[in-house]
């Protein structure tokens, strides 16, 4: 009998593949086997027609995809649970037991996965609690290195920014360089900064401005490799990995620029730690990104939360993976690509609010208690926002990205509807925002919904309840924190509607009293209907109600 899902084996974690095709090979490829479609071949089944194989596979979340005849990366046609991260990967979580956990709309507040059941997130300080993050590249951000981002300052604390997360500043390898500048992430010196940027000392400069201004400064840390040249390939071989050849490299395909860091050398894992803890001393960074750190063991990750806890005790970690145990011992925010994808798809009409709110449930009530996820609409491995949204979806987006549970990040430009950088590697070359592109409509709703997030408690740890309507193409929701509570509805339809509401939820007082409506981004001509639960929300509005102080 075929399984529902992959599943508990022998030993290990067994996946089955069955086609109506004809088929010559199919192999596993995945996060457990750094995305390596040459290796862990599956075999034919007794019946003759499906392929399996039973893979030793360490607790945590992993995504995958089946490589058929040694060109087409497909999902698992088994696992109805695929990765958040928007590129449309096969997912699974291993238990510390080996059990198989595959999140499915069965999960819910009435019925919380095994995750939530048995774990609590790590409580993370609050300053974290209540960030929107701001992600950006100096050279893109500014033409003037860190003393131009010194100059931004101002600019932030108008738009309500208090958190800014800095990508990679450090010097990047010159071997097997993509343009001019390279692959920002292909670090050469962990103690470097890139001298295009500035100094130490501008750096400084820009992080005391920064917290005197009440913004903290998260820096980008590149966790599971360096540059192939980077400083100390020649100096501590044994801190990397090699092939069969016995030489340096990264065991990810299509990444030659990269050493791959050997985790279980314990020297180079101290070496790591010590860099980062000079970044905190020296210059007073309040937390770090990991990236790829779902291809870190989890003791590692570990060992550096403990370790730079003892330095500073407020400093906070967010991995870039969507892994439930992260949240357990180390990591304060991971990844949560749902607004993205669950926005898009009730606007095309794939999805309504009835399902909306069935797949964010059983995404939050799969991962621990008070886990806090980092949202996003576009990150540095996806399309802009307004090219993925359009102009009118993409202001709606917002709206709810800014008024959603969990930790708002904006990439750069987002904000005024920037719509020419592509992916990260649009900063290898000459690449900066196009600041002549400012939507300034977009950045005063940007500005107001931040101010709002960050100065009412309700927003960013208030209780989100979602509040069924007539609509199946709109959104809504009450957040309450204490005796302040409000209403956000977010209309994701091209049309303009007559949406209906209980009257427990909406009164007639609220709806005809403009006091309690704080905010709405439709016309003025609005419609009412007289002793009626009905509001009027034009195409793609925002309307915002205070239901109480």
């Amino acid at each position: 009998m075929v399984p529902n899902f992959p599943s508990k084996g022998l030993n290990g974690v067994r996946f089955v593949y069955y086609t109506d095709i004809e088929v010559n090979s199919v192999a596993l490829a995945g996060t457990f086997n750094n995305w390596n479609g040459d290796r862990n071949y599956m075999n034919k089944r007794d019946d003759g027609e499906g392929w399996e194989i039973e893979l030793a596979i360490s607790k945590g979340r992993h995504l995958y995809k089946f490589v058929v005849n040694g060109e087409a990366w497909i999902l698992d046609p088994l696992n109805p649970s695929v990765s958040e991260d928007g590129q449309n990967n096969s997912a699974i979580t291993v238990t510390e037991q080996g059990e198989v956990l595959i999140r499915t709309l069965e999960v819910s507040k009435e019925q919380p996965g095994y995750m939530y059941e048995n774990f609590t997130a790590i409580e993370s300080p609050e300053w974290i609690k209540k960030s929107v993050i701001y992600e950006l590249h100096i050279r893109a951000f500014t033409e003037n290195g860190l003393n131009g981002l010194t100059d931004k300052i101002d600019y932030f604390k108008k738009m309500g920014i208090n958190t800014l997360w800095l990508m990679p500043f450090n010097e990047v390898g010159q071997e097997g360089r993509l343009g001019r500048y390279g692959d920002p992430y292909a670090v050469k010196d962990f103690y470097a900064i890139d001298p295009s940027f500035g100094t130490k000392e501008d750096l400084l400069t820009f992080i005391q401005k920064a917290h005197g201004n009440e913004i903290k400064v998260i820096m980008d840390w590149v966790l599971n490799r360096t540059s192939v040249d980077h400083i100390i390939t020649k100096s501590h071989p044994q801190y990397f990995t090699r092939n069969e050849q016995g030489e340096i490299y990264y065991d990810v395909p299509n990444r030659a620029y990269f050493a791959g860091l050997d985790f279980s050398n314990r020297e180079m894992r101290n070496y790591v730690i010590e860099a980062m803890k000079y970044w905190i001393v020296e210059f007073d960074f309040d937390g770090i990104r990991l990236d790829d750190s779902d291809l870190t063991p989890f003791d590692f990750l570990s060992e550096i939360k403990l370790a730079l806890q003892e330095v500073k005790a407020d400093l906070i970690l967010i991995s870039q993976s969507y892994d439930e145990y992260h949240h357990i011992e180390s990591c304060d925010l991971t990844y949560d690509g749902n607004p993205r994808i669950l926005i898009r798809n009730m606007a095309d009409g794939t999805i309504t609010q009835t399902d909306f709110i069935a797949i964010y449930n059983s995404y939050k009530y799969s991962f621990p208690r008070h886990a806090l996820r980092m949202s996003w609409l576009e990150e540095k491995e996806r399309s802009r926002a307004c090219d993925y949204f359009g102009g009118k979806l993409a202001k709606a987006a917002a709206s709810i990205l800014l008024t959603l549970e969990g930790v708002p990040v904006i990439m750069m430009g987002q904000e005024f509807n920037e719509c020419t950088l592509e992916t990260w590697a649009s900063l290898f070359g000459e690449y900066t925002l196009n600041w002549d592109q400012f939507d300034t409509d977009m950045f005063e709703h940007y500005k107001f919904l931040i101010h709002l997030r960050t100065n009412i408690p309700a927003f960013w740890r208030g209780e989100l309840t979602f509040i069924r309507n007539s609509e199946e193409l709109v959104l809504s929701y009450s957040r309450q924190f204490e005796d302040s509570k409000y209403m956000i509805i977010v209309n994701l339809s091209k049309d303009d509607l007559f949406v209906h509401f209980n009257n427990e939820v909406l009164t007639h007082d609220v709806i005809k009293d403009s006091n309690h409506m704080i905010y709405r981004t439709g016309k003025n001509d609005r419609r009412t209907i007289k002793d009626s639960f009905k509001i009027w929300i034009d195409s793609y509005e925002t309307i915002i109600y205070r239901l109480s102080n």
